[in-house]
């Protein structure tokens, strides 16, 4: 169906990354889990895939968690950038704190269980670079609405990296602490749509796509 297909919003992007995103969409659809609708950045595709198969490629729980924990972090400095940019509301800053709090709380479970397996805790604190190696315009927003858009594609690399992290976590807890994470950033993904006046729940199951 026409309806299914990735929307290009901004250019081309190259022939292989986008059906290798393609792929991995068609995939997540076949599982109940689809990315749903409106349009992607061409520039945002290789992020996104950068951000998945850097969990795919990670080895045995502990590794995943250390990805996990960097996401988690680089998504607490975005949103507390969000916060600190003048360009949003009162009301729209409240949510922003709520959504920092939230990531914030992931980071610090996922750290736990991280600890309790015997691994250390990324020491390095992340960049705005590293927001950029994920999601790349939040230096130049502009608005409120640019904000939100660039925080729909945050959540929707956390929610596709957590899907790919369901595959290769072996702990049944972790598994379940994954999905309420995941959970979640899909929660995030509708408030956000709201906000910029899209279909809050495009698909029955979310995934992460705009």
């Amino acid at each position: 169906m026409a309806s299914d297909r990735i929307v290009i919003a901004d250019g081309d992007a190259d022939t292989a990354q986008v059906a290798e995103f393609e792929r991995g969409r068609r995939e997540l659809l076949r599982r109940g889990l689809g990315f749903g609708g409106a349009a992607i950045a061409a520039s945002s595709i290789p992020l996104l895939l950068s951000v998945r198969n850097a969990f795919a490629a990670s080895s045995g729980d502990a590794g995943i968690l250390e990805q996990a924990i960097g996401l988690e972090r680089i998504a607490i400095l975005a949103y507390e950038t969000a916060i600190d940019s003048g360009l949003l509301t009162a009301a729209f800053t409240r949510v922003a704190r709520r959504f920092r709090d939230h990531e914030q709380e992931h980071a610090d479970a996922l750290t736990t269980a991280l600890m309790d397996l015997g691994g250390t805790p990324p020491a390095k604190k992340p960049t705005l670079k590293d927001i950029d190696g994920v999601v790349k315009g939040l230096g130049s927003v502009k608005s409120q609405a640019d904000i939100a858009n660039f925080a729909i594609e945050l959540e929707m690399a956390a929610v596709a990296a957590y899907y790919d992290a369901h595959r290769k976590l072996v702990d049944a807890k972790l598994l379940q602490a994954g999905a309420s994470i995941m959970a979640n950033e899909a929660q995030h993904l509708v408030v956000l749509r709201q906000a910029v006046k899209r279909a809050p729940v495009p698909n029955a199951f979310e995934t992460g796509k705009t």
